[in-house]
């Protein structure tokens, strides 16, 4: 046997104090397992095994005579060894469903209540990357004219994403030349990206006029700006307070950690983006290399809409219902990716 190997009695104790502990928030006793788990063994014995466990670095005792708690280690080892994932109810996907379909038809309020779903079933915070919208083919480009010298450039990727943009212009433009030369730029950008239109802009257009050459000199600088807007995706988060009233966090000094995390977009949008894998990614507690986030856990996968890739997931205390949380991330990614799918086949090629 591998020296790092549990035996089966060390595995046993070892996952009853992990579950234990999450169930209860409170660290784990001897007394405690002999009475709740069938383990067949006196207190004296489980002494001793919670003692090897935790030499090996995977428990830990917060003070003299308490119980023991996982450490980082110790949940990824818990973690590494959990078999199949502990499923959602009946009820839990159907309630999930029957949440996405009330906004099928709006792609960009599906993704806007995703964190709110993740986190009202896992009672964290849920989170969500949406994919960068850069990324998506183009479905319709329309310039509407909304003041003098000044049109609106909306943008359409073919999964229902719509960003706007306001163009300023030094000459007046009539309606229905906007609307001829919406269409030519349609028949010729329809099912690029936003980053190859900004790269075809030129050979696409350069046997126009003057005049729609000008307008569309401007509509590029414009949607190459996109590139820089948006570049991580937009972020959504839901739950704050489920991950504040656990009792981890309750000191002053824990609480301003987690509340500075949330103020801070910009670490959360990072961390995801630098964890990004196919399946499911795990990080837990001091893994970490952000310092705010070093007494989370988070549970992330990916969605695509359009070949455009995002993020969502779950981030909580390191004592967190793992096999559940796993579970619910994987089928929310799979329901939303279903139903984007479904929604983009009846589109129009």
């Amino acid at each position: 046997m591998n020296k790092n190997e549990l035996t089966t009695r060390e595995r046993e104790i070892f996952q009853a104090i992990v579950d234990g502990f999450i169930h209860n928030a409170e660290p784990v006793g001897s007394r405690y397992l002999y009475k709740h788990y069938d383990l067949k063994i006196s207190p004296a014995t489980i002494r001793n095994v919670m003692a090897d466990l935790e030499d090996r670095g995977l428990i830990w005792q917060p003070h003299t005579s308490a119980g023991r708690v996982p450490t980082t280690h110790g949940y990824r080892t818990y973690v590494d060894s959990l078999g199949k994932s502990a499923e959602l109810t009946d009820e839990e996907q159907r309630s999930i469903i029957e949440k996405f379909e009330q906004f099928s038809q709006d792609i960009s309020q599906i993704i806007s209540k995703t964190a709110q779903i993740l986190s009202n079933i896992s009672n964290q915070l849920g989170v969500v990357l949406s994919p960068r919208f850069i990324r998506g083919r183009l479905q319709k480009i329309e310039l509407i004219p909304i003041a003098s010298q000044k049109l609106l450039l909306l943008l359409s990727v073919r999964s229902g994403l719509v960003k706007t943009v306001i163009i300023e212009i030094d000459t007046d433009f009539s309606k229905d030349f906007l609307i001829e030369l919406s269409q030519v730029i349609n028949e010729r950008v329809h099912g690029l990206s936003i980053e190859q239109l900004t790269d075809l802009f030129d050979e696409r257009f350069q046997d126009l006029d003057e005049k729609s050459k000008t307008l569309i000199g401007v509509i590029k600088e414009k949607t190459t700006g996109l590139l820089q807007l948006v570049p991580d995706g937009d972020f959504y988060f839901s739950g704050a307070k489920n991950v504040i009233i656990n009792p981890e966090f309750d000191s002053r000094e824990k609480i301003g950690k987690i509340l500075e995390l949330l103020d801070r977009r910009d670490i959360l949008v990072r961390v995801m983006s630098e964890h990004y894998q196919e399946g499911i990614s795990i990080v837990i507690g001091e893994e970490n290399s952000e310092e705010l986030m070093q007494n989370c856990s988070m549970i992330t996968t990916s969605f695509s809409i359009d070949g455009a890739i995002g993020t969502l997931g779950v981030i909580g205390p390191t004592r967190m219902q793992y096999a559940k949380i796993i579970s619910l991330v994987q089928f929310m990614s799979d329901t939303l990716n279903y139903l984007v799918s479904k929604k983009n086949k009846n589109l129009p090629a």
